[in-house]
């Protein structure tokens, strides 16, 4: 009889561990990336072609968006972390469409959702598949396509918040934490992170640290809504500083 093979384990590649080279590695590709994107729009605009450009970009987002949902559910639909339901998952819609249609609302929810919580993808990644896995790719690249969108339209099409924005992403994103707690409730997800999943889901450490349920979802939902206004402080002392030059 032949000797039982050794059982073999996940390679180096296989595995994403958060705070290493990798992680480093991988968030200066995405944002090499990005700059890229950016230094050759607004070359398209100086020479008049930025908006034949920003639809190109712009539509290839939307079929990534629906090629990597369709990857992803290949399989069949995974109910409990597979529905574009979090965040950042409606970023890859908002923020194409916010490009193609310029929709003031669109454009300010693109702003205070990529800046206060999408940009954490990248800080505290909820990812433990490394290079080797398609899941890995699709992470970083789902992520950096909302940023570029919410960066491309501050950089180059000159989008600047005002306070009269917030009233009406604050009601959107009440409206989605309403909706995304009863999916949770619904099918014991964590949607959002905003749930109480049962065992084997696991809770990202970041989320856990904040306490027991329902205190850490209060304490998310506290956080986000306390940082929009903090990212309009930027702005407001930019044009104190303009108007304080000029006069």
């Amino acid at each position: 009889m032949q000797p039982a093979a050794a059982a073999v384990g996940p390679g180096p590649w296989d595995v994403f561990t958060p705070y290493t080279a990798l992680h480093l590695v991988s968030v200066l590709v995405c944002f090499a990336a990005i700059a890229v994107l950016i230094v050759l729009a607004r070359r398209q605009q100086a020479r008049g072609a930025e908006p034949a450009f920003r639809r190109a970009f712009a539509w290839t987002c939307l079929v990534f968006w629906a090629f990597h949902n369709a990857w992803f559910h290949a399989g069949g639909i995974d109910w409990l972390t597979g529905l574009p339901l979090h965040i950042c998952d409606l970023g890859g819609l908002i923020g194409p469409l916010a490009l193609l249609t310029g929709s003031r609302f669109l454009r300010a929810t693109l702003y205070f959702w990529t800046f206060a919580l999408t940009l954490q993808a990248f800080i505290q990644p909820a990812l433990v598949a490394g290079p080797a896995t398609g899941v890995f790719w699709f992470f970083f690249i789902a992520h950096s396509v909302v940023v570029a969108c919410a960066l491309y339209d501050l950089v180059v099409l000159g989008f600047r918040p005002l306070w009269n924005d917030l009233p009406r992403v604050y009601a959107f994103s009440a409206c989605y934490v309403v909706v995304v707690a009863g999916v949770n409730a619904w099918l014991g997800a964590n949607y959002a992170y905003i749930g109480d999943p049962a065992p084997p889901l696991k809770i990202p450490p970041f989320i856990d640290a904040l306490g027991p349920w329902p205190q850490r979802a209060l304490a998310v939902l506290a956080l986000a809504g306390l940082s929009f206004p903090l990212l309009l402080l930027p702005w407001k002392l930019a044009g104190a500083r303009r108007a304080a030059a000029s006069s």
